[in-house]
C-alpha cells in the first residue's frame, strides 16, 4: 500500500477530526439532536425561512461522522431552500457542509466542486468567515490527495483571513494543517515552527483536542528527525494529557511510543505499547493505524527472535495494507472517471451553446435583413459585432479544448501509474512466493524428521546443527526478500555492487542442503578461486536460487548437480549442470517466452511449479547487463549458463 512513503502518519484521520473543530462555529448549536429532528419533522414541506434552513444545516453538521448520508441529505435540503429564497449566506453554509461531507466519504471531486461554489459566493458577498472555511476545505482536499505543495497555499490564505477575523481557534487549526503538510514533505523545520504555533494557540483557546493532536504530531516529527527520546517525551505528553482524551489519539500515541522504543532497541516495551495500539485501533476500525501497529509488532517480535509471531503480525499488516491500497486505488479510479465525465459534459455543453449562439445570430441577421432593409448600415454594424463576438468565443473555446486535452493526458498518465503499481505488486508477490517455497519446505522436512522419534541422538545432533544453520539462512533470505520487495514497491533503481559470485553460490547451496539430502543428490561445486562480479546482490541471489531449485526439481534420486565457473574477456559465467530429465526442443524454444501451464511441469518427485521463475531470471539477468544460455537434451540433463559483468578488480587480474 502502503503506496508512496509507505504509509502516511495520521494525515487523513487527524484532518478529518479537525473538520468538526473548524465548522462548529458557523452558528450556535444550543438544541439537542432530538430537538433538531423534531423541529425538522414539523416542516410541512421544504424549509420556508432562514430559521428552518439553519435547522437543516445544523443537522448536517451533527450527522457528519456518524451518518454522512443523512448529513448530505439535510445539507442539500438546506441548499435547495436557500437558493429558492435567495438567502446567500445560508446557501454558502450549505455548500460548505456538502463539500466537507463529500470529503469525509472520500468523494474529492464533488467536495472540490461544492467548495469552489462556496468560495465564489463568499467572495462576491464578502462573507469572510465562510470564505476561510471554503479555502481551508480546498486545502484539506489537496492534503488528502497528497497534493501537498498545493495544499499549503490554500491553508495560508485561510490563515490570513482568520487573522483578519481574529479567530484564534481557527488560526491554530490552520497552523496545525500547515505543519502537517510540511511534515509530509519532510521539511521538518517548517513543520516544527507551525506546530509549535498551533500548540500555543490551542493552549490559549483551551482546546484539549487540538493540543493532544499537536503533541502527537510533534512527536511524529521528532521521530522522523530520528530524535527518538524527544519523540517519546511528546508521545507520553499526548498520552498523559489530562484536559482531553481521544481514543484515536491515544492509539496513535501508543504506536508512536512503540516505534520509538523499537528504534532504541527496547523491544519488549515496544511490544506492550504496540499491542495496546493494535487492540484500540482495531476496535475503532482504523485500518491504517491497525496496520501500522501490526507492522511494529512484527518488527519487535522479529527483533526478539519470535519469528512465528513476527510472521503472524506481518500477515495481518499485509492484509490491512492490501485493503487500504485497494480502497485508495478505487477512489483514485473513481476520481479519474469523474474528471473524464466532467470534461465530456463540458464539451457537450460548449458545443450546444455554440450551436444555439449560431442559430440566434442567424435569426437576428435574417430578421434585421427583412425588417430593416433600409437600415443597411445598421445591419452591417450588428453583423460585424456578432462576428467579432463569435471569434472571441471560438478563441476561448479553443483554449478550453487545449486545457481539456492536457487534463486528459494527465489522467492517462495517472492511469498508467496505477497499472504500473499493480504490476509491481504482482511481481513482488511472485518473487517472494517462489523464493520462500523451497527453504520453508526444507525446514518443514527437518521438523518432521525430528518429530518422528526414529533418529539416534548423534543423528539428531547433526540435524539440529544443520537445522540451526538452515534457520539462519532462511532468516537472511527473508530479510533480503523484504528489502528487495520494499525497493521494488518504492520504485528504487538497480544497485550495482561488487559481489563474490562463488561465496554467494556457497550460501545458496547451503540453503538447499536439506533438499539435496532428501533426493540423495551429489553436489559438486568447483570453487577453487573467488570470482567477483558487478551486479545487484538481490537479483543475483534470486537468479541462482531459481536455477538451483529447478535443477533439484528435475534431477532424479541419486543424481548429480555440478557447479563451475568460466571467464571470457570482461564476463564471468556460472555453469549449473544436472543429469536430470532435460527438455525437448519445443519446450527449450518457449523457455523464456511463456509462464504458467504453458511451461511449468512437475519435478521428478512431483514437485509443483508456477512457471514464473524463468521469466524473472531472464528479466533480472538483462537488468544486470548479462545474458543466459541453456543447453538441454531430453532425458540427459540441462545446463544453465549465466553471464555477468566482471568487477573492475577481477577483470584486471
Amino acid at each position: 500500500m502502503q503506496a508512496k512513503s509507505k504509509r502516511k502518519t495520521h494525515l487523513f484521520l487527524s484532518t478529518k477530526l479537525l473538520f468538526s473543530f473548524l465548522f462548529f462555529s458557523i452558528s450556535v448549536y444550543g438544541q439537542t439532536l432530538t430537538g433538531l429532528r423534531n423541529s425538522f419533522e414539523s416542516f410541512n414541506a421544504l424549509p420556508t425561512d432562514s430559521v428552518q434552513i439553519s435547522v437543516c444545516n445544523q443537522l448536517a453538521v451533527r450527522y457528519l461522522y456518524n451518518n454522512p448520508d443523512s448529513s448530505l441529505f439535510f445539507a442539500k435540503i438546506a441548499l435547495q431552500a436557500a437558493k429558492k429564497l435567495h438567502l446567500n449566506r445560508e446557501s454558502v453554509i450549505a455548500y460548505n457542509h456538502i463539500a466537507r461531507t463529500n470529503y469525509v466519504t472520500g468523494s474529492y471531486f464533488e467536495s472540490l466542486s461544492y467548495a469552489d461554489s462556496a468560495q465564489t459566493i463568499s467572495k462576491k458577498y464578502e462573507f469572510k468567515p465562510d470564505l476561510a472555511v471554503a479555502i481551508n476545505t480546498r486545502g484539506l482536499i489537496y492534503l488528502g490527495q497528497d497534493r501537498l505543495n498545493e495544499s499549503i497555499p490554500e491553508f495560508t490564505k485561510a490563515l490570513l483571513l482568520n487573522r483578519q477575523l481574529k479567530d484564534s481557534a481557527k488560526i491554530a487549526a490552520n497552523y496545525f494543517n500547515i505543519g502537517l503538510a510540511y511534515d509530509e514533505l519532510r521539511q521538518l523545520d517548517s513543520a516544527f515552527l507551525n506546530l509549535n504555533k498551533a500548540l500555543l494557540l490551542a493552549k490559549q483557546c483551551r482546546d484539549g483536542h487540538l493540543q493532544q493532536m499537536s503533541l502527537n504530531r510533534t512527536g511524529e516529527i521528532y521521530y522522523h528527525a530520528r530524535n527518538y527520546k524527544q519523540a517519546l517525551s511528546y508521545y507520553h505528553s499526548a498520552l498523559g494529557f489530562a484536559d482531553y482524551q481521544d481514543d484515536w489519539e491515544k492509539g496513535f500515541a501508543y504506536s508512536g511510543i512503540a516505534q520509538a522504543l523499537y528504534e532504541l532497541k527496547s523491544y519488549q516495551q515496544g511490544l506492550e505499547y504496540a499491542t495496546k495500539s493494535f487492540v484500540l485501533m482495531k476496535k475503532l476500525k482504523a485500518d491504517w493505524d491497525t496496520e501500522r501497529a501490526a507492522n511494529i509488532l512484527s518488527k519487535c517480535y522479529a527483533a526478539l527472535k519470535n519469528y512465528q509471531k513476527a510472521y503472524e503480525y506481518q500477515t495481518i499488516a499485509r492484509t490491512y495494507g492490501d485493503r487500504i491500497l485497494n480502497e485508495k486505488k478505487e477512489k483514485e479510479i473513481n476520481y479519474l472517471h469523474l474528471q473524464d465525465k466532467k470534461a465530456e459534459n463540458a464539451d457537450l455543453i460548449r458545443e450546444n451553446e455554440k450551436s444555439k449562439q449560431v442559430i440566434r445570430n442567424n435569426r437576428i441577421v435574417i430578421s434585421l435583413t427583412v425588417l430593416f432593409s433600409l437600415l443597411l448600415v445598421s445591419v452591417l454594424f450588428f453583423l460585424r459585432r456578432n462576428i467579432i463576438r463569435k471569434n472571441v468565443l471560438n478563441k476561448e473555446l479553443n483554449n478550453r479544448n487545449d486545457e481539456i486535452r492536457i487534463q486528459k493526458e494527465e489522467i492517462q498518465m495517472q492511469r498508467e501509474e496505477l497499472l504500473s503499481l499493480n504490476k509491481t505488486k504482482d511481481r513482488i508477490l511472485s518473487v517472494i512466493g517462489h523464493d520462500l517455497r523451497s527453504p520453508f519446505a526444507s525446514v518443514r522436512q527437518a521438523i518432521e524428521l525430528i518429530r518422528s522419534g526414529d533418529l539416534s541422538e548423534e543423528v539428531q545432533k547433526v540435524i539440529f546443527e544443520d537445522f540451526q544453520r538452515q534457520i539462519v539462512l532462511v532468516s537472511e533470505l527473508i530479510d533480503n526478500l523484504l528489502r528487495w520487495a520494499s525497493s521494488q514497491q518504492n520504485g528504487a533503481k538497480l544497485t550495482l555492487e561488487k559481489i563474490c559470485l562463488t561465496k554467494t553460490t556457497e550460501k545458496i547451496l547451503a540453503l538447499y542442503k536439506p533438499a539435496f539430502n532428501q533426493k540423495r543428490l551429489t553436489v559438486i561445486h568447483h570453487n577453487q578461486e573467488n570470482i567477483s562480479i558487478k551486479a545487484d546482490n538481490n537479483h543475483v541471489r534470486i537468479i541462482l536460487q531459481n536455477i538451483i531449485s529447478n535443477a533439484i526439481k528435475f534431477t532424479p534420486q541419486n543424481g548429480t548437480i555440478t557447479v563451475f565457473y568460466t571467464r571470457e574477456n570482461d564476463l564471468a559465467s556460472i555453469h549449473i549442470r544436472d543429469n536430470g530429465t532435460g527438455m525437448s526442443e519445443k519446450k527449450l524454444g518457449a523457455l523464456f517466452k511463456s509462464s504458467g501451464a504453458a511451461i511449468t511441469e512437475r519435478g521428478t518427485d512431483m514437485e509443483p511449479g508456477t512457471g514464473l521463475g524463468l521469466l524473472l531470471i531472464k528479466q533480472f539477468v538483462k537488468e544486470n547487463q548479462g545474458h543466459i544460455e541453456v543447453k538441454s537434451e531430453k532425458d540427459k540433463g540441462s545446463e544453465f549458463i549465466v553471464y555477468f559483468k566482471l568487477s573492475s578488480l577481477t577483470a584486471n587480474l
